[in-house]
């Protein structure tokens, strides 16, 4: 590998980690990480939150 490949693939690499630890650091703040906008109007919103509703 050249000097320019090893370049770029430390560049994506970087990318991708601080995409990944965005992700955790909201994850652990409790807020969501679809980009619907709010639970309230999402589809799958049951699969992620359960339902509070007791059985």
């Amino acid at each position: 590998m050249n000097l320019p490949t090893i370049i770029v693939l430390a560049v994506v690499v970087l990318v991708f980690a601080a995409i990944v630890a965005n992700e955790i650091r909201k994850k652990k703040a409790g807020k969501s990480s679809c980009s619907c906008g709010g639970c309230s109007g999402c589809g799958l919103k049951d699969q992620c939150h359960g339902t509070s509703e007791k059985k």
